[in-house]
């Protein structure tokens, strides 16, 4: 005999769930990894923290199809993603061997002995290799971005033929936009950050590192499993 589907919870429901204290529990614990990381970053010689934005926000999935491979397995995801703007005093290249010292995370491809792997993109190897050939291969073609990657993080910076404008040129922190989601919550760090105008007047260039993946703790730190 068949059986009903469980009736799906109701926003109202599921929003009461993001405010659980059980829930607020996981929040804060992302939260303080996400601090430690800016702030062990910001400890890094010759890298001054700009501001970071932090957003939090739980959505919901569509119920879909019973008979699609592809349904979601949650009616309901938790993650958190910061992007944090640090000046760079002195070159790029200089700061990122004491990034390596730093051990914030593994960047790129290892091999069994914990060194990066030869001409692998993602690696501070590669990143130092991109500078000094000025991004390009010896017949002059374009490397690919060095860009260094790591569980849940990612560090990038400008350069001359991408100087992430996007990224970096406002003024003012990003607003949170009105909440679409079951629950929203963005924040800045520090409470008063400095201006992208100062920034540019102490450092020679703007660095990012980008916090929450699905590598990370922080993506899908709580979930509510479809019924």
């Amino acid at each position: 005999m068949a059986t009903a589907c469980a009736a799906a919870p109701s926003d109202q429901e599921l929003r009461s769930r993001t405010t659980l204290p059980a829930t607020e529990q996981l929040r804060a614990a992302e939260e303080q990894k996400i601090r430690e990381v800016i702030g062990r970053m910001g400890a890094v010689e010759g890298l001054e923290l700009v501001r970071a934005h932090v957003t939090d926000s739980c959505i919901r999935f569509g119920e879909g199809s019973v008979f699609d491979s592809g349904r979601p397995p949650y009616v309901l995801t938790c993650s958190m993603r910061a992007v944090a703007y640090f000046g760079v005093r002195g070159s790029v290249a200089e700061a990122l061997p004491r990034i390596r010292e730093a051990d914030i995370a593994v960047w790129g491809p290892q091999d069994g002995k914990g060194r990066d792997m030869p001409h692998a993109a993602g690696t501070i190897t590669y990143a130092l290799d991109y500078l000094r050939h000025g991004g390009r291969t010896s017949d002059g073609s374009k490397l690919p971005s060095p860009v260094l990657d790591g569980p849940g993080i990612e560090i990038d910076w400008e350069r001359p033929d991408d100087p992430l404008s996007v990224l970096v040129t406002s003024e003012s922190p990003t607003p949170c936009p009105p909440a679409s989601e079951i629950y929203r919550r963005c924040w800045v760090m520090p409470d008063s950050p400095m201006s992208m105008a100062t920034a540019r007047s102490r450092n020679r260039t703007l660095l990012t590192v980008t916090v929450g993946g699905p590598e990370s703790t922080a993506y899908d730190y709580f979930t509510v499993r479809r019924q």
